[in-house]
């Protein structure tokens, strides 16, 4: 698997997760570990690895360029947002819980979705590049908690 192959995957376990961590008696003990997997581990390989790639191959493409800054300016958005949340459900405020984890989930899936439609597409197999460093960086065994992703998965097919 190459790195567009492994965020494609983790934007699948990212939707299904949103659906559970929306409910808020399940965000108050699943969303900061969630939260420190989207900023630490996902939109780290985003940013370190393929859109550096993208933004060289694709060095003509000034729109596209300028698009791929501004999609990697939202993992700030979203970094802080979801700080802001991990802060609420430390001091159990459930008024903002409830008005606020609303507006991170729909900020992250249209993210994400924007990454598929409009980023991932211009991503060639020849541009792959070790990543399990970011997997490691997060650590192997709070990232399979997260997605599911056996040992052997993680061994076997994330170079």
């Amino acid at each position: 698997m190459d790195s567009v192959d492994v965020l494609l995957f983790e934007h699948s376990i990212i939707r299904l997760k949103s659906k559970e961590l929306s409910e808020i008696k399940n965000a108050l003990d699943g969303f900061i570990p969630f939260n420190e997997f989207v900023i630490n581990c996902h939109a780290k390989h985003e940013d370190e690895i393929v859109f550096p790639i993208l933004m060289k191959k694709e060095e003509d493409d000034q729109e596209f360029i300028k698009y791929v800054k501004r999609i990697s300016a939202d993992h700030k958005l979203i970094a802080t947002l979801g700080g802001n949340i991990e802060k609420w459900i430390n001091e159990k405020n459930f008024e903002m819980l409830e008005r606020r984890i609303p507006l991170y989930f729909k900020t992250l899936l249209e993210h994400n979705l924007n990454e598929e439609k409009d980023i991932f597409v211009r991503w060639k197999p020849e541009y792959a590049v070790p990543f399990k460093h970011i997997i490691n960086s997060f650590g192997a065994e709070n990232y399979r908690s997260i997605t599911g992703a056996s040992d052997e998965m993680i061994l076997k097919y994330y170079l």
